[in-house]
């Protein structure tokens, strides 16, 4: 992963699948489930969050063609992603 610049925090993962004959570079259309994890799995004391240092597992399911919302097929395909991890 990385970003494109300081200047405007667009974050994106690159990822190579079936021995890298397939690539998938996957963009961050909203930063909301990133900032819900971090709340959840925060490990700051009293202001841990309810899985203090949980290990998280990120998978994309919005879709920018629909405003970075999620379909049904997406959810199951990202539930199916992190059951193959």
């Amino acid at each position: 992963y990385a970003t494109i610049s300081s200047a405007d925090q667009y974050n994106y993962g690159v990822n190579f699948y079936d021995d890298a004959k397939v690539l998938s570079i996957v963009g961050d259309c909203t930063p909301h489930g990133t900032h819900v994890a971090a709340i959840a799995a925060a490990a700051e004391g009293e202001r841990s969050g309810v899985a203090p240092g949980a290990k998280l597992v990120s998978i994309k399911i919005g879709d920018s063609r629909m405003g970075s919302m999620e379909s049904g097929s997406s959810i199951a395909r990202g539930m199916m992603a992190a059951v193959r991890l």
